[in-house]
């Protein structure tokens, strides 16, 4: 695997030494990088013209099902997240007092169709573990045709309710601040309503042809700027600046992202003629991460590695890296709309991690949904966490139980409870699961993203265990995850899964299981298994005979249990655990060590 050096000098002839890179690159397959357990995966899904979604389906039932396709694809993939296109040209794909409804909903513009589409997407992209991202098209505000809400509708396009502040093209001019204003209380007013993961902006520049900002810069330079390009600048980086600070008054939580062109500025390029995002657009989104503005960068580095087409899709991610600002996390834009770039697709994931990037996003779902990334994605992964956000490690799950059907496990369990600081209260769930006997530690076993059987947003998990054995000893474990991202301390369950030919050997089966951890201090865990309901004692005794703590005295349904015993207040030895249950009676010992 080619690195490029962070203290690479460059070569007299680029092109040359360009073209060796991406050979060697292509050529050297044994160094791929390992997927981490902390990625960020996500594609754009797009509903600008339809072309993601709804993609000209009509009518809730079918839109929503078409949603219900795309994010159980995304699960598939092992995608951790989407960016949702919530306002495509001044429109919006949620309940808003501000701008109408997208035309594509309901074939008219401004029409309420009648259900919301983003708390649809937020409930089921949560049940299935994945973060949503409200993705803003931020100064492109009217599609300059019929497809914008007319004058006539109960909410017009800002085109017909300000015309004085539109471009051509649809675009708004950002130097105007009621026109800055405006866009802000349109994020403000979502992410007052909408319980989302981010915040995400493209389109966050100026086009072309804004003939009129000279004496619009007369008229708006509050800080006197003397320069028009610094002037320029100086808007969008207000806008950024505007939307930071609301979204700190009423959802600090909420994450803000944002998609810039792929050049930063000609210092980027290595002479490569382009579009720069600092000098041409008028985005300074290093400085936005810089002063704290946003938490993530996801620039669109829309080349490739394997021809000599250029700007250069490794130099140009290894420059967005090396000058990070503020340890910001970058999350690579792959354009897989380019049949070039769809067909490396696997090497520039091999890219994006060798070079030090979080993630990768991909324009736009339609390109990736055939896509298998040959086997880049093979295990599920977490959003990294943001260290400048809350660290704070959640409780462990509480009252993790699971129940077996034949084949089938289901694991259900309780949310922690709050009391490590979170900045809020909402938990999603990682379940592991590995062969019981397991010789390596319960650390290794988590640190190890293959393991991860699923990542949900829910209390409760069913999966069929294949396989020709007649009997499984599989050990799964239950962590919570934090807003943002912390994992907390595990739940473990050891259980013995018997073959569907054999279901009498589960449903009369009376077991106590050895504890766990075991030696324990001062915690540890003991399940298990009871054969039908009947009245259930579960004692511990010292060595002596001696009842030194009553776990549950109660009647018990048929099924699996399992009991935390708290030994903060004894001394350290041998201890004694007996189950009673009916005429069934089950004893075993456990070591407290101080």
């Amino acid at each position: 695997m080619i690195k490029v050096s962070r203290f690479l000098i460059w070569p007299v002839s680029m092109a040359l030494f360009l073209q060796i890179t991406a050979v060697s690159y292509l050529c050297t397959t044994q160094a791929q990088p390992q997927a981490s357990k902390y990625e960020f995966r996500a594609p754009w899904l797009t509903t600008a013209w339809g072309l993601d979604w709804p993609a000209g389906v009509s009518g809730a039932s079918s839109q929503q099902n078409r949603m219900i396709s795309i994010l159980d694809r995304l699960v598939e993939q092992n995608m951790s997240a989407v960016i949702f296109q919530v306002s495509a040209r001044g429109d919006a794909y949620y309940q808003s007092d501000r701008l109408p409804w997208a035309y594509n909903l309901s074939g008219t513009p401004g029409n309420d169709p009648g259900w919301d589409p983003l708390q649809f997407v937020i409930d089921e992209a949560r049940k299935r573990g994945l973060e949503v991202h409200a993705w803003f098209n931020a100064f492109a505000v009217a599609y300059d045709s019929g497809n914008d809400a007319p004058a006539s509708a109960d909410i017009p396009n800002v085109r017909h309710t300000n015309p004085g502040w539109m471009e051509s093209g649809g675009w708004m001019n950002p130097g105007i601040p009621e026109a800055r204003q405006w866009q802000v209380d349109n994020v403000m007013e979502l992410v007052e309503r909408y319980d989302i993961d981010a915040i995400h902006f493209d389109r966050i520049r100026y086009a072309s042809g804004y003939t009129r900002d000279p004496s619009l810069m007369e008229a708006h330079n509050p800080d006197s700027i003397a320069n028009i390009a610094d002037w320029r600048r100086w808007n969008v980086t207000e806008f950024v600046r505007q939307v930071h600070e609301g979204i700190q008054e009423i959802r600090p939580t909420v994450k803000i992202g944002v998609t810039p062109v792929g050049h930063y500025d000609a210092g980027s390029t290595a002479g490569w003629g382009a579009l720069y995002g600092y000098s041409s657009v008028f985005q300074d989104s290093r400085f936005w991460a810089e002063m704290g503005y946003i938490d993530y960068i996801a620039p669109q580095v829309y080349w490739d590695i394997g021809t000599v087409r250029a700007p250069r899709f490794v130099h140009i991610v290894n420059d967005w890296v090396v000058k990070r600002r503020n340890d910001r996390h970058l999350y690579i834009g792959i354009g897989a709309h380019e049949t070039w770039n769809r067909n490396e697709m696997d090497l520039q994931i091999d890219t994006t991690r060798s070079l030090g990037a979080e993630g990768q996003v991909y324009f736009r779902n339609a390109s990736i949904s055939g896509s298998d990334f040959n086997g880049r994605y093979d295990t599920r992964a977490i959003v990294p966490p943001m260290p400048w956000r809350s660290l704070s490690q959640p409780n462990p799950v509480r009252n993790l139980a699971h129940d077996i059907e034949e084949n089938r496990v289901t694991l259900s369990w309780e949310e922690p409870t709050p009391g490590r600081g979170e900045e809020d209260p909402l938990f999603r769930y990682v379940v592991y699961r590995v062969n019981t006997g397991s010789i390596i530690s319960d650390q290794a076993i988590l640190d190890n993203p293959v393991n991860i059987a699923t990542l949900t947003g829910e209390t409760n998990w069913t999966e069929e265990i294949t396989g020709e054995d007649e009997l499984f000893e599989l050990t799964y474990y239950v962590t919570a995850l934090s807003r943002n991202n912390v994992e907390g301390d595990f739940v473990r369950a050891d259980l013995t899964l018997v073959s569907a030919d054999e279901p009498a050997m589960i449903a009369g089966r009376f077991e106590l299981k050895q504890n766990y951890p075991n030696p324990f201090n001062p915690e540890t865990r003991i399940s298990f298994h009871l054969p039908e309901t009947a009245h259930t004692t579960l004692a511990i005794y010292d060595l002596l005979g001696r009842r030194v703590a009553m776990l549950t005295s109660d009647v018990m349904a048929a099924g699996q249990h399992s009991v935390t015993f708290d030994a903060s207040g004894l001394a350290s030895g041998v201890y004694v655990y007996r189950l009673r249950s009916g005429d069934h009676v089950q004893s075993k010992k456990m070591l407290l060590g101080k």
